[in-house]
């Protein structure tokens, strides 16, 4: 009972980290871009609140002392007189474009860079700060329009945190090209921009999110097109990791494969689970047949290590890609998906299509974790049976329980997957089916050989 209270403590701790370090990229949402997400929450809507209808409800709730008509008229003229003057500065927004002006009005709401009491021509448009204009102008007009018309400062600091909250987390993004997607206009960022922001990010988050924006452009989006550049993603990174790992997974087949001589050694020490002399013998002797056929007893563990930043950049990526924010599948239907949607939510909604995809992902990740040990099992069960090893029955045992616990884990982490990444891993575990049905063919055939060699030579003599 301790041995499996220690075990599953070992993975909830696994677990934390997972979910920590998966967090751990930086977002690469920009000034503007949230300026731009801020914005959205207020587009009026057939039957809904605007963000800031909502909130000045609230704050009526707290006794919040609210911003009257004419602070309201007087903070318009200033946002727009400020998105103006950036649309003057800059060679890529128009007037005559009313996406181009309400992203101009948006960077003036929420962001700028207005000092109080400057003059718009000497300001520079290319630096913002998060409600930096909304800070300067709230004292501005409370000086000209008189405090009993203007908003307390507890308005003030309930009316950013509740805009603030709408936005916490989002990463979504991340785009080669500036763009405009579900009502938000984002700026493009380089490969050297990727740089500046983190190692991991240049290095593998946004070149795997330039292949998913390239190649959902290459199949025309829609949904499906991202779904294939999902798919297109998840076969160069899977060959990318199998190329880069290859002898290391060899090398745990070949230790699977000799699993019978393991066994020949454990029996002739069935009390090493007691006996310190009986366990250093046999892990002499297991180290020695390691070393003899070119084993390498921690390969599982350095694939793991290389592994493990992959699905940091790929999760990531995912996430922050900003051309799967408008991918639905089944569109204008009553099950459509969202590619950006998280999977829990989706299921919570009872999406068949969201279940479903569930369903088969969990299913395959645990064929993924139990195929390798059927086949093994196949190919030794001609094997005779030898004295049974308490320590090596305690150690299957083990082995078993992590292998559960850990599908468990991928099931549970799941959920907290957008559709687009639960999508990458049941392709990702039919790779790996696929991969370890190859290296098991592989490492039987050499042993046939070996075997017939053997053979031979006792023929011979």
């Amino acid at each position: 009972m301790k041995k499996k209270s220690k075990i599953f403590s070992v993975l909830v701790a696994l677990f934390i980290v997972a979910t920590s370090l998966s967090s751990c990229t930086k977002s690469f949402c920009s000034v503007r871009d949230k300026a731009s997400m801020l914005a959205a929450l207020d587009v009026v809507e057939e039957g809904k609140e605007t963000q800031t209808e909502t909130i000045n409800e609230g704050a009526k709730q707290e006794g919040y002392l609210l911003p009257s008509d004419e602070f309201l008229a007087a903070w318009e003229v200033k946002i727009n007189n400020y998105a103006n003057a950036l649309i003057e500065s800059s060679s890529k927004l128009s007037s005559s474009n009313e996406q181009d002006v309400a992203y101009a009005k948006a960077i003036a709401k929420f962001a700028g860079n207005y000092t109080i009491g400057a003059n718009l021509t000497e300001i520079d448009f290319s630096k913002d700060k998060l409600w930096q204009n909304y800070d300067a102008w709230m004292k501005e007009i409370t000086y000209e329009v008189g405090i009993d018309k203007s908003p307390d400062q507890n308005y003030i600091d309930y009316y950013k945190k509740q805009f603030e909250l709408k936005i916490n987390g989002k990463q979504t993004c991340i785009s080669p090209t500036d763009a405009y997607i579900s009502g938000i206009t984002l700026e493009g960022k380089s490969w050297k921009e990727a740089f500046n922001i983190g190692l991991i990010e240049g290095l593998l988050v946004y070149p795997v999110s330039w292949l998913i924006y390239t190649f959902s452009n290459a199949f025309g989006g829609n949904g499906w097109g991202q779904l294939l550049a999902i798919l297109m993603v998840t076969l160069i990174v899977r060959a990318i990791l199998i190329l880069c790992t290859f002898r290391s997974t060899l090398s745990q087949q070949r230790m699977t494969a000799l699993q019978p001589e393991l066994e020949k050694i454990s029996a002739k020490y069935p009390n090493a689970a007691t006996n310190p002399y009986e366990k250093q013998r046999m892990g002499q002797e297991q180290m020695a047949l390691y070393k003899k056929y070119h084993i390498n007893p921690f390969s599982m563990i350095i694939v793991m290590l290389f592994q493990f930043p992959i699905f940091i950049a790929v999760w990531s990526a995912m996430t922050g890609s900003a051309v799967l924010m408008d991918g639905v599948l089944f569109a204008n239907q009553k099950f459509a998906l969202s590619l950006a949607a998280n999977t829990g939510s989706a299921l919570g909604k009872f999406n068949w299509v969201a279940i479903l995809l569930f369903i088969v992902m969990s299913v395959l990740q645990f064929l993924s974790m139990k195929i390798p040990q059927w086949l093994q099992k196949r190919r030794t069960k001609n094997v005779a049976k030898l004295q049974k090893n308490p320590t090596q029955d305690k150690n299957q045992r083990t082995m078993n329980m992590v292998s559960y616990m850990m599908v468990i884990m991928i099931i549970f982490m799941g959920l907290q997957l957008p559709i687009a990444m639960t999508f990458y891993w049941t392709v990702t575990a039919l790779i790996g089916i696929a991969q370890s049905v190859i290296t098991q063919a592989i490492v039987a055939k050499n042993s046939n050989k070996k075997e017939k060699k053997k053979t031979v030579k006792y023929v011979k003599k």
